[in-house]
């Protein structure tokens, strides 16, 4: 029997998370920003390696916890976009 082609991406469910080539969207996100910032500051290579080693260091934090990780970081960093369900971030009060 022949080998079933795997050179393709199937997501498995509707909510899978998105993919830049082999890379989660915002790690790949990450990385291209620091290349873009590099290239608008006329250093494109301390770019890319800023850019890739920020991406890998975000990796290695997202692995292993909740796949809206980084929604989770814009909120409690910025307190945007308020939630209408919960209380306000700087709230850190248990009632109940």
């Amino acid at each position: 029997m022949s080998q079933p082609d795997l050179s393709h991406f199937i997501p498995r469910r509707l909510d899978a998370a998105g993919k830049f080539l082999f890379w989660d969207l915002d790690v790949a996100a990450i990385g291209i920003v620091g290349v873009l910032i590099g290239l608008g500051a006329g250093h494109p290579m301390l770019g890319l390696l800023a850019g890739v080693g920020l991406a890998f260091g975000y990796g290695k934090l997202k692995k292993g916890k909740h796949p809206g990780l980084a929604a989770h970081l814009v909120y409690w960093t910025t307190g945007t976009p308020p939630p209408k369900e919960l209380p306000a971030s700087h709230l850190r009060e248990l009632n109940g």
